[in-house]
C-alpha cells in the first residue's frame, strides 16, 4: 500500500487542524473552570476596575457636594440654616 503524497499532506493538515482546535478547546474550557492564572487575574481585574468605579462615583458625588456647600457658603445661606437647626449653638461657641 503505498501512500501518494496528497493524502500525507492532507492528512498532516487535517490532524494540525484538529489539534490546534482541541489545545484552544482545552485552554478555554480550562479558563471557564477557572482553574488557570489568567482566569483568577480577569476577574482580580474586574473587581478592581468595580471598586474603582465605586470610588469615581463616591468622590464625584463628595466633590458636588462640596461645591454646593461652597456656593451656599458663598451666598450667606449655610449659617442661617445651621442656627434654625441648632438654636443657641452660636451663643455657646461666643467666647
Amino acid at each position: 500500500m503505498e501512500i501518494k503524497p496528497l493524502d500525507f499532506f492532507l492528512g498532516l493538515s487535517l490532524g494540525a487542524i484538529l489539534g490546534v482546535g482541541l489545545t484552544l478547546a482545552v485552554i478555554k474550557l480550562r479558563g471557564w473552570l477557572g482553574k488557570s492564572e489568567t482566569s483568577r487575574l480577569r476577574s482580580e481585574n474586574r473587581t478592581l476596575k468595580r471598586r474603582l468605579a465605586e470610588k469615581d462615583r463616591h468622590i464625584g458625588r463628595m466633590l458636588s457636594e462640596t461645591e454646593r456647600l461652597a456656593q451656599k457658603l458663598k451666598e450667606g445661606n449655610l449659617p442661617n440654616k445651621i442656627n434654625d437647626q441648632a438654636p443657641g449653638l452660636t451663643e455657646k461657641v461666643k467666647v
